[in-house]
Parts: C-alpha cells; structure tokens; sequence
C-alpha cells in the first residue's frame, strides 16, 4: 500500500508543469501596455457602474471604479497598483438624486403534484 502511495505521489510531481529560466525570462519582459473601459446605467433597475483601467510599459496601473449604492450615493475608487509601492486606492463618496428600487421578490410558482 505504501508502495502505491508513493508512485502516485511521484507521478502527480512528475506531471506537474515545470518553469524553466526562459519562462521566468519570457514573463517578465512580456509587460503590455492596456486600456479598458465600460459603463452600465441601467435606469429601469437603478443599476449604474463604471469601471476603466490602463497600465503603462513599466506595469504602473491606474484605475477607478464607481456604483450607486441603495443608499443612493455613488463610491467612486481610484487605484494605482505598480512593483515599488503595491496597490494602493482612495474611496469617494459621492451624493446623487438616484433613488434605488430594490426588487419586491417574487413569490415561486406552485408545483403541480
């Protein structure tokens, strides 16, 4: 039993991928500059967010994002992510004239027997 045990284990590490030097090399010249950007608003379910990101050729991302919460105040998040300082964001909040309608569940349909 022991014996199988380990010609699994040993199977199971010789299956796993293995990352050689010029992989490692290959990511970290493979940085790409981006840009991204979209927008819901949604007025008939009361659902608007936003969201748009780019990174540079150095990897410095910056981004926000922003919803309307139930409270009818809009977050808005700025970030900036890089190698040196990490991920780092401020949080604003916003007031709007938005009045959330939160959904009236429904009631499930009755099962026939």
């Amino acid at each position: 039993m022991k014996t199988l045990v380990l010609l699994c284990l040993l199977g199971v590490a010789y299956c796993a991928p293995q990352l050689g030097d010029r992989d490692v090399a290959k990511d970290e010249e493979s940085i790409e500059p981006f840009e991204f950007s979209m927008a819901v608003n949604d007025d008939e379910n009361t659902v608007y967010t936003t969201r748009q990101e780019s990174q540079d050729s150095n990897g410095v991302v910056q981004g926000e994002y922003s919803w309307v919460a139930a409270n009818g105040i809009r977050y808005i998040v700025t970030y900036t992510a890089d190698a040196l300082n990490g991920f780092q964001s401020q949080i604003r909040e916003e007031p709007t004239d938005i009045v959330v309608r939160v959904p009236v569940p429904q009631p499930e349909f009755q099962k026939r027997r």
